[in-house]
């Protein structure tokens, strides 16, 4: 597994290509954001009925 400097430079590479191939970067960053929401809420949902399960 990459250590966060590595995830860091892959995604920045990544986003670039997507800008250099003609993205909004606005529409990205909009992206990201979904995503990073869906998954932190997700994570945060399996912590929250895990600790009510056991409470």
């Amino acid at each position: 597994m990459a250590d966060s400097k590595e995830f860091a430079k892959e995604l920045n590479a990544l986003i670039k290509r997507y800008i250099d191939g003609g993205s909004d970067p606005e529409d990205i960053a909009a992206e990201l954001a979904r995503e990073a929401s869906y998954v932190f809420g997700h994570y945060n949902l399996e912590i929250y009925l895990e600790t009510r399960s056991k409470g």
